[in-house]
């Protein structure tokens, strides 16, 4: 018999704790449990406008609700990397960097959108082609269709 350095059955919980430490996993669920403590590590109104996004390598991204308030976890970014390393047992970040969230209206422009009534010519024109049709609504719906997708352009 193969003698594995084991005996007998293993528990879960310490077969976990002997693969997580043989992967080098343990430092990475060191350093991800920001994810889980924001909350706690940050007062409320920081935790409401910003949130941890990813980390890449030893840097921590945190997501911003808008360009006022990523001024301001910059200036107390040495901090905040400070409050952060001191929560971890395993691992140290050495960077925060910021990035606008998605929700923000100031990160994109939104599309505006102008009516603009189709020609005449247009509209004869695409009611000859669905003239064929017997069922009057079905020509209507057709016709409403046809109208708002050729007077609805973004801009």
């Amino acid at each position: 018999m193969k003698d594995d350095g084991h005996k007998g059955p293993q528990s879960v919980s310490s077969l976990l704790s002997r693969i997580t430490n043989e992967q080098g996993w343990r430092q990475q669920l060191d350093t991800h449990s920001v994810f889980l403590h924001w909350d706690k590590l940050v007062d409320k109104t920081t935790s409401t406008h910003a949130r941890p996004l990813k980390i890449v390598g030893n840097v921590l991204w945190l997501e911003v609700a808008n360009s006022a308030w990523m001024q301001q976890l910059q200036f107390q970014k040495i901090q905040l990397l400070e409050l952060v390393n001191k929560s971890l047992r395993l691992s140290r970040l050495e960077d925060i960097r910021f990035t606008l969230s998605d929700n923000n209206p100031e990160a994109r422009s939104k599309p505006t959108v102008h009516f603009i009534q189709p020609s005449l010519a247009a509209q004869d024109s695409f009611q000859k082609q669905i003239a064929g049709i017997e069922d009057e609504k079905i020509r209507e719906a057709l016709m409403s269709l046809w109208y708002q997708s050729h007077s609805c352009q973004r801009g």
